[in-house]
């Protein structure tokens, strides 16, 4: 039981460096490099007991959670501020925490002080005062007191005034609300006529084009020659559409994933674009529900293809938020 408790607490200490394994100064680079390893690595479909799979998934989702605030540079430098104040928390040493208790004790003595002073003065300020009211009092100053001077009413406040204040608040939060909607469509109808004009060009070319790389094709998954366990990271039907030509690649991506008991299947798809490097492409990718995120591909022969993808914004997509895949070339009948 101390075993476990001891485990808790040093996983409770874990930074998001840790879970990725990399010092506090690492680079976006070596963060970027240190993710994918691990995405391959803890990826639950290379294990076949569902124990090892179900610790799998969960490691993994924490390290999903450790990238997506090291690969965003304002939620990492919040983090570092974080971290740097917990440690600044930590070097508080017996010492420094008894010289604070004595200049408390000090300062308390002072208020003390400073509380008697106030209340002698309050009393003699009373005892004037009374004595002053007993005394009898100047004809002037009560003639004065009878008729006292008239005093200008202060304006009415207009009711109306705090009505309009709010109208224009609210009408100023929709306009803002339907400016960033129109933004959203704007940036989705961009995004469909982009996948549009790539998915045209594809079916009007027929082949790849001469000068297109070997990753420029269709590819599927292959199919398994036993029947898997069901995993909500594992998908049902993939198909990937590259285009890739000297040293930029553009492509589609669309998978199927269980539904787990869900009436409609979790779906993931998103068109990307990015840049080539031999047989190695590294691209990011944008949903049409307002997710994004990043995706390598790396060709492992002429008709086998690795593919790594991660999502570093969020949208409505029902899917997982990451995936390492196999697929291989569709070879046309």
């Amino acid at each position: 039981m101390e075993r476990i408790q001891d485990r808790q607490q040093e996983n409770s200490a874990l930074t998001h460096y840790d879970d990725l394994g990399l010092r506090a100064g690492a680079s976006s680079e070596e963060i970027r490099e240190a993710y994918l390893n691990l995405v391959r690595l803890l990826h639950p479909d290379l294990s076949s007991e569902p124990s090892l799979k179900r610790f799998s998934e969960n490691q993994l989702k924490r390290v999903s959670r450790a990238y997506a605030v090291l690969s965003d540079p304002d939620r990492r430098r919040r983090y570092d501020a974080q971290l740097a104040g917990v440690k600044d928390q930590e070097q508080d040493t017996p010492a420094t925490v008894k010289r604070s208790a004595g200049r408390s004790r000090a300062r308390a003595f002072i208020t003390l002080g400073w509380l008697i002073c106030a209340f002698a003065g309050i009393v003699g300020i009373g005892w004037y005062v009374s004595q002053q009211a007993s005394a009898p009092a100047n004809p002037a100053q009560v003639s004065a007191a009878q008729n006292p001077p008239a005093v200008a009413k202060p304006p009415a406040a207009n009711p109306d005034s705090s009505d309009q204040t709010a109208d224009l608040d609210s009408l100023r939060s929709e306009l803002a609300s339907a400016k960033a909607e129109r933004e959203r469509a704007l940036e989705q109808t961009v995004l469909q006529a982009k996948e549009l004009d790539f998915l045209t060009g594809r079916v009007l070319a027929g082949r790849p084009a001469v000068g297109s790389s070997r990753l420029s094709g269709i590819w599927v998954l292959p199919q398994p020659k036993t029947v898997a366990a069901a995993s909500a990271f594992t998908p049902e039907a993939v198909d990937l559409i590259l285009n890739a030509q000297q040293d930029a690649v553009q492509g589609r991506f669309r998978a199927r994933y269980p539904g787990m008991g869900a009436p409609d299947p979790p779906m993931v798809r998103f068109y990307f674009e990015g840049k080539l490097q031999g047989d190695v492409a590294n691209a990011t990718w944008n949903g049409e529900d307002g997710s994004k995120g990043e995706i390598q591909l790396k060709l492992s022969s002429d008709n086998a293809l690795q593919l790594v993808w991660s999502t570093t914004q969020t949208g409505k997509q029902s899917g997982p938020d990451s995936g390492t895949l196999a697929l291989v070339r569709r070879i046309a009948q």
